[in-house]
């Protein structure tokens, strides 16, 4: 009884398998037939938007040629070097020129770039017997331009060409057809060029003219048996199409292995399904089992979820950033000290030297001293600095493409990251507040009166200058200069007088000044100094002397004085490059230099000797 009992469940569960497989492999054939629709479709969809595409590429590239006809449309011919400047441009904006060239209105070649490898067509004349002939003269009588079948090009080899119709006004103001500007193409380069920028190479390409082909880009493993057929218009011409044949690598990413899936997933569940009939025990088992993995599965996919979300958030916040930074003047740049190689940088970066942005970082990478000069040495001084935790900001010059130095201040962070090391920079062109400080050193350096030196800049001066030529073992003099009966002359002219008489001989100092690093200053009111640089008594004597010889030519007039004019007392004082004096010492022998000249006559200069007494020259005349 057991025996007849189990042999008819046994049977029926073998029933209710087999019931179940043809059903999985019917559902399979139905998925099998909508997937291959389905993907018919798509790949008809991508073939389109491929020939779409190029036909745009061509558009695109060939505007350069309609720009320059519209010009020479309005602005009448254009003249040869204007026109090669034009053309030149084009040319490198789309090498896939052969020559763009201008025919007159009797068809005749006038005007052809690059003469190289054209040479053959430098004469040409298009007679009405060429195949371009209709075509050349539709795109005359309509005005619009015109993309010919591919032809036997007179260089060599098939091509096409694109006739852009020139016109100008004659005197009447009535236009006037002036031929072609035509741009002459070669099949392959063309294709080459347009089908470069594309996401081609999903598919084997051939360019079919009336079913004639012309070009073959063929593509690894291309399926043969799902070969698509597309129109393709070129600018105006509609006698070409494309023959695409779809790579392998298409056809996996848009053909998954659902069915497949499906089947096996039917089978199995089926397998499932009787064995859970016959194992009740087992299935509830394992059902509970799979009850609890339903839900580790569906908290992984939440965690993923909110993993992914966040990833995604952090990516636009990211994108906000760098698209904030290309808007900033400031330079924003960071790259891998060891192998020089950018990470990233903003516009202002490479834009504010003159580079492109590989440019720049080609020069980064290969030739660092050009792009920043003492580049090594910099590094160190930055790593020293985060190391001492000193200031990070340092003041360095970057080089422009056209070679001039730029100002930067440049603001930096070393980061470790995966045992890389990383330098962040952010570099501002602080040549304006640079030069602004330096013109405010200056003003704070001189006499607002005179224009010359004063009291503070003389001090440091000459301490500056006594070190120097100290270590270098040059001598020094000092003169000290005083107008006479300064103060008369301002009771008896006015203070105006006064201001102007010392401008004046603010003047004629300036002019007796021979060497760079000599400095004329106002001491105080009315008194002068001079330093004299890599020069002794001498030649401080000349320059006394000249000095009185000016203010002599002045011809001041000077009621108070008994010469009738404006004088000068000056005394002198020099420096032994290797005696113990101190500048302040040299100050004191000048003054009293000055002094004894002064309570001497005045109108002299008076000279300090080794011996602490001045010696008066002749009276200057």
């Amino acid at each position: 009884m057991r025996t007849r009992s189990v042999w008819p469940a046994r049977l029926a569960l073998a029933f209710l398998l087999l019931v179940l497989c043809g059903a999985n492999l019917m559902l399979w054939r139905q998925l099998e037939s909508d997937q291959q629709a389905r993907l018919a479709e798509r790949l008809d969809y991508q073939a389109r938007t491929l020939a779409r595409q190029l036909e745009s590429n061509l558009r695109n590239e060939v505007q350069s040629l309609d720009r320059i006809a519209q010009r020479w449309n309005k602005h009448g011919r254009l003249p040869r070097e204007q026109w090669e400047d034009e053309v030149n441009l084009a040319l490198q904006g789309f090498p896939a020129y052969q020559s763009i060239q201008w025919l007159d209105a009797d068809l005749q070649m006038r005007w052809l770039l690059p003469l190289k490898g054209n040479e053959a067509a430098r004469d040409f004349r298009l007679p009405a017997s060429h195949p371009n002939y209709p075509i050349a003269m539709q795109a005359r009588d309509s005005g619009e331009q015109r993309f010919s079948n591919s032809v036997e090009l007179v260089q060599g080899g098939r091509g096409f060409v694109l006739y852009t119709p020139l016109f100008v006004r004659d005197t009447s103001g009535a236009r006037r057809f002036d031929g072609f500007l035509q741009g002459v193409f070669r099949v392959q380069p063309l294709m080459d060029q347009l089908l470069y920028s594309l996401d081609s190479h999903e598919f084997s390409v051939e360019l079919l003219e009336q079913r004639t082909p012309l070009y073959r880009h063929n593509q690894p493993h291309s399926q043969t048996s799902l070969t698509l057929q597309v129109p393709l218009r070129l600018l105006n011409n509609r006698n070409f199409s494309l023959q695409l044949k779809p790579s392998d690598s298409l056809l996996h990413s848009l053909n998954p292995a659902l069915p497949q899936m499906v089947l096996g997933a039917s089978l199995a569940i089926s397998l499932l399904l009787v064995a859970a009939l016959a194992l009740a025990l087992e299935n509830a088992r394992r059902a509970q089992a799979l009850q609890v993995s339903n839900r580790l599965l569906n908290i992984e996919a939440t965690r993923r979820e909110v993993v992914e979300q966040r990833l995604r958030d952090s990516r636009e916040r990211l994108q906000l950033v760098l698209d904030l930074t290309d808007s900033c003047h400031d330079s924003l740049f960071i790259f891998d000290t060891q192998s020089r190689e950018l990470l990233h940088m903003n516009q202002a970066t490479h834009a504010s030297l003159g580079y492109r942005a590989e440019q720049f970082a080609q020069l980064l990478r290969d030739d660092p001293e050009q792009l920043l000069p003492g580049f090594h040495a910099w590094l160190e001084e930055v790593r020293s600095a985060r190391q001492g935790e000193q200031t990070r900001i340092f003041q360095r010059e970057m080089r422009r493409r056209d070679g001039s130095s730029q100002a930067a201040e440049i603001n930096t962070q070393l980061v470790q990251l995966h045992e890389r090391e990383y330098l962040i920079a952010v570099s501002r062109d602080n040549s304006e507040r640079l030069a602004l400080e330096a013109r405010l050193q200056r003003l704070s350096q001189l006499d607002g009166l005179t224009g010359l030196y004063n009291r503070r800049f003389f001090d440091q001066q000459l301490h500056a200058e006594w070190r120097r030529l100290r270590r270098i073992g040059a001598p020094l003099t000092l003169l000290m200069l005083d107008i006479d009966y300064f103060k008369a002359y301002n009771d008896a002219l006015g203070h105006l007088a006064g201001d102007d008489i010392l401008r004046k001989v603010g003047v004629v100092l300036q002019e007796c000044l021979q060497r760079e690093g000599d400095a004329a200053c106002r001491y105080g009111g009315e008194e002068f100094a001079i330093i004299l640089t890599h020069t002794g008594q001498q030649g401080g004597e000349h320059v006394a002397t000249r000095i009185h010889e000016l203010i002599a030519k002045l011809a001041i007039a000077h009621p108070a004085s008994p010469h009738g004019r404006l004088t000068l007392s000056i005394g002198l004082a020099e420096a032994e490059p290797l005696s113990d004096e101190h500048p302040a010492s040299l100050v004191a022998h000048s003054d009293q230099a000055l002094y004894r000249a002064k309570h001497g006559g005045r109108n002299r200069t008076c000279i300090w000797n080794n011996n602490g007494v001045p010696i008066a020259q002749p009276q200057s005349p």
